[in-house]
């Protein structure tokens, strides 16, 4: 990959921006999320299995998502990552007490 294209803005932030200029409703079929990935849509596939992405339902036999429910597997595997990190800060502090 070019270096420049590293440096690219969109490159860095276009996927936090394109999903959030989204209505909410707005269906993103397979194909078209791996273009705003800058991905295979195989990657997506295994993105699904691992838990990054929530699993998709089908139209027309193809996976789609909305922007809205991608947004929200975002915001919930935050929200857990938070809780995890305040546990673990919390047991930690247990210990050294």
């Amino acid at each position: 990959m070019p270096q420049e294209a590293c440096t690219d803005r969109r490159d860095s932030w276009g996927v936090l921006m394109e999903l959030g200029e989204m209505k909410p409703n707005t269906i993103i079929p397979e194909k078209a999320l791996a273009e705003i990935f800058k991905c295979h849509p195989v990657t997506i596939k295994r993105a699904v299995s691992r838990g990054e992405l929530p699993p998709p339902i089908r139209m027309f036999g193809k996976p789609c998502w909305t922007a809205k429910s991608l947004i929200e597997h975002v915001e919930s595997r935050l929200e857990a990552a938070k809780r995890e990190a305040e546990e673990e800060a919390a047991r930690i502090a247990r210990l050294h007490v």
